[in-house]
């Protein structure tokens, strides 16, 4: 299956140091919004896309699922099956 590099919206805390820690990703699609729970950072590194493009790679587990989130020039992008 082809990935498709896709920007999300992102409920995001930063700390008083400046540290990013993702909460909640928001998907739109047809349908309308659906919000997802980060529900653990398992790794933070900087790194390449698949899809193109680099920065901060949040490695993560949402709904089950590792799940690669980028953090890239202040934006979010999330590589999707789904255009």
């Amino acid at each position: 299956m082809r990935l498709y590099k896709r920007y999300v919206d992102m409920i995001v805390m930063t700390n008083k140091e400046g540290k990013l820690k993702p909460l909640y990703m928001i998907w739109e699609s047809r349908e309308g919004k659906e919000s997802f729970r980060i529900d653990k950072i398992l790794d933070i590194r900087k790194a390449s896309s698949q899809v193109g493009g680099c920065g901060l790679l949040y490695e993560c587990m949402i709904d089950g699922k590792i799940r690669n989130l980028f953090y890239e020039r202040n934006r979010w992008f999330i590589e999707s099956y789904h255009p």
